[in-house]
Parts: C-alpha cells; sequence; structure tokens
C-alpha cells in the first residue's frame, strides 16, 4: 500500500531497469543494442590520404560504441538517511514522506556472541533487505546520479538496480575514453558526496566496432587509459582473450552475441545430462512431470535473452541452439536422434516457438534498434543491411525456445 502510495505521486528514473514491468533485464540488454547500433548507422567523414600519395580521399566510419560497467560496494547498505531525507523532502505528500521516514529510523543492531551482546548502535545508513520499499528507496537515491550523468553530451547512463553502465558514443577511442573520463571523474564525486563506493574488482569496459582495420594507431598502443577513482579499466577490444559480461550475458567486440549463445549452448549441455538418468518410460517420472522439469531446469539457459539472440547471432550459432533445444526435447519424447528436430518437439509437446521468436525479434527490430534511420550519413550508404533479415524476420522459418 505505501510502495502503490509512493509510485502515484513518484517516477523512477526512465533509465533505471528492475523491480518493474517491462524493466527486465532483457530490456536493459536490449537497449544496449539499439545504442550500438544506432551509432553504428550513424557514418562520420575522414579523410585521408590516397594510395597513390597524391591528394586526399573521403571516407565514411561509423561511429564506436565505449560501454563502461561500475558497481557500487555494498550499495543497498551504504545509503545515507539524511541524504536520502533531503530526497523525500520533494515528494508530495505529508502522510507518504512521515511514514518512509518513520520506516528508517528507530532501527539498531547489536551483536551477539553466544550469551553475551554488545551495546546497541542506531543504524544511520542503509535499507532493510528483502523488503518491498528498499529497492525503491535506493532507485530514488540514485535518481540524482542518473540525471547527472545522462547531462554529458554523447554519453548515456542506465542502472540495473546498483549495476551502472555507462554508454559513451565516439569516433575512436582517442574521441570516447576523454568524455569516459569526466563522467567516471563526476561519477567518483557524487559517490563521495552521497556516501556511495565504488567497487575497484568489479570494473569492465568493451569497445563495440566492426573492424581494426579502421583504428588509428593511438587506438592500438593504448595512449587513453581509463580512469575511475585511481584505478584503471581494462577495455576489452577485438581479438581480446576473455568477454565482458552485462547481466549475465556475454558481449563479443561486434556485438554478435555469439560467445552468449555459445555459453547458453554449453551451460544448458551440463544440465542435459541430469535428465537423461531419470528419464525412462517404464520406471520414469511421467512425460508431463518430466517436461515440466526440462523446460523449467533444462532449457532455462537457453531461453535467457532469447529474442536479442536470436535476432543478433549468425546463423551457426542459431542452429547450435536449436540443436541443444532439440536434444532436450528427444530426451522428453524418447524417440531417437534420427527423427528430425520438429518431429520431436512435437511429440514431446514443447512448444516450437516460431511466431514467438519472430514477432519478438521482429517487433524490437522494427522500433528500436536496426531500423535503419534518415539523414544520418551519406545516401550512398543506404545498401547496409540488418543483422537479420527481413525473410527470416517475418517468414519464420526456424524455432527457438520460449
Amino acid at each position: 500500500m505505501v510502495l502503490k502510495r509512493l509510485l502515484w505521486v513518484w517516477t523512477p528514473h526512465p533509465h533505471q531497469y528492475a523491480y518493474r514491468s517491462v524493466r527486465t533485464t532483457t530490456m536493459r540488454l536490449a537497449h544496449l543494442i539499439h545504442e550500438v547500433e544506432h551509432n553504428r548507422n550513424h557514418y562520420f567523414q575522414l579523410s585521408l590520404p590516397k594510395k597513390s600519395g597524391i591528394g586526399n580521399q573521403l571516407h565514411y566510419r561509423p561511429h564506436r560504441t565505449l560501454l563502461v560497467l561500475v558497481d557500487f560496494s555494498k550499495a543497498f547498505d551504504s545509503i545515507d538517511h539524511r541524504v536520502l531525507s533531503r530526497l523525500l523532502a520533494n515528494i508530495p505528500g505529508v502522510n507518504c514522506r512521515r511514514w518512509l521516514r518513520n520506516f528508517l529510523c528507530g532501527r539498531y543492531a547489536e551483536t551477539r556472541v553466544g550469551h553475551r551482546h554488545s551495546d546497541r548502535r542506531p543504524m544511520l545508513r542503509g535499507v532493510p533487505q528483502g523488503s518491498v520499499l528498499g529497492p525503491y528507496l535506493f532507485s530514488l537515491y540514485a535518481h540524482p546520479l542518473l540525471s547527472l550523468l545522462n547531462s554529458f553530451a554523447g554519453a548515456t547512463a542506465d542502472m540495473y538496480a546498483d549495476d551502472l553502465s555507462i554508454i559513451v558514443r565516439g569516433q575512436s577511442r582517442e574521441d570516447a575514453i576523454p568524455t569516459a573520463n569526466m563522467v567516471l571523474k563526476r561519477l567518483h564525486a557524487w559517490s563521495q558526496e552521497n556516501g556511495l563506493a565504488i567497487n575497484p574488482s568489479k570494473r569492465e569496459a568493451a569497445w563495440f566496432t566492426l573492424s581494426t582495420h579502421t583504428e588509428s594507431d593511438y587506438d592500438r598502443e593504448g595512449r587513453w587509459p581509463l580512469v575511475v577513482a585511481g584505478c584503471q579499466i581494462p577495455v576489452m577490444t577485438m581479438g581480446a582473450s576473455r568477454t565482458t559480461k552485462l547481466l549475465g550475458m556475454d558481449l563479443d567486440p561486434r556485438l554478435t552475441l555469439n560467445a552468449a549463445a555459445t555459453k547458453q549452448c554449453a551451460a544448458t549441455s551440463q544440465r542435459i545430462s541430469q535428465p537423461r538418468c531419470i528419464a525412462h518410460k517404464e520406471a520414469g517420472p511421467s512425460p508431463h512431470d518430466l517436461r515440466t522439469f526440462v523446460i523449467g531446469y533444462g532449457s532455462s539457459k537457453l531461453r535467457y535473452g532469447s529474442e536479442l539472440v536470436w535476432a543478433a547471432t549468425t546463423d551457426s550459432a542459431k542452429n547450435e541452439m536449436q540443436k541443444t533445444y532439440a536434444t532436450l526435447a528427444r530426451i522428453v519424447s524418447g524417440v531417437p536422434s534420427t527423427v528430425d528436430p520438429e518431429s520431436a518437439l512435437l511429440e514431446a509437446n514443447m512448444p516450437l516457438s516460431t511466431s514467438f521468436a519472430c514477432a519478438h525479434g521482429s517487433q524490437y527490430l522494427r522500433t528500436h534498434a536496426h531500423v535503419r534511420r534518415t539523414g544520418c550519413g551519406d545516401p550512398r550508404l543506404s545498401h547496409r543491411l540488418a543483422p537479420v533479415s527481413a525473410s527470416r524476420h517475418y517468414l519464420g522459418t526456424s524455432y527457438m525456445p520460449s
């Protein structure tokens, strides 16, 4: 009731995800893909010397995107009640403000060792963990931070709970990293003023580009370090041995999500052995119970972010996901491996999900990331194709786990 009253007089920041409908992890990842593809569809002109050495030639290059991931140490336990009280003073409704202040005040903590108790100490920081209001009070606390970071030109900041991600657009790392350093410097100053500490062990960065052949020598030599709170942030680039992970999904420099699809298939394959051990037509569970177990436990890894993965991955990664999903269907139905995937899915009464994947993918691609913008560069570049063809969007000749 109090939460409904709070949301009636206050709206969380539009760049704050989690704890609300249509603000899921998938939508957060979709917003990242939208920003990266939007930047790639905007070209800038670059004058370079001709190969003959006589005169210059005009080239068109897409904008690149720098992603910086920052995490706060014990964010929910570090909220200063005095700062939060000042923010609550701006909310209309006297009774609602009084109730929320009383909800935070009068809390004490003590330590017990055996039968001995320490002195009680008042809790002047933090919100109650596990409460309904706790996450929304943190969203209220971080509202000024998101407004501040999004005021920088060429930068976008989003939060999923207490995980902060900063997206910076630039022509090169020489252009993007100084902007990111200004944003991180202001972030560090705000966190010190408001009692939050940046976790030095949980900071990552990724440089999304299509090719390393168009990178300048300054970018390749790494002359532009990314620094926050006196610590350098490693930047994942093309050819790096590791990938950056956002909300449990691995991101490669091209943002094709092939690495995420491969890891999802590997995680699902590890779980396949367990349903196989209990799958038996006579001594095993009923097909309905086995299907419920397989869908909930076996294919849950494969379904995470399936709309985005299916829209961005290559055909080889999609085929691997199809094979893994068909293996789960054969375990449920008990049919041999020679049976085609569609028949195995029908026999197991598991969803083909053709319409599901195509509807979600085409709706997202039509309205957000992969729609070609007008007036964003040279008209001769209109031949650029979307990562997924229109026939695959609307005709839907394959299936996906839902």
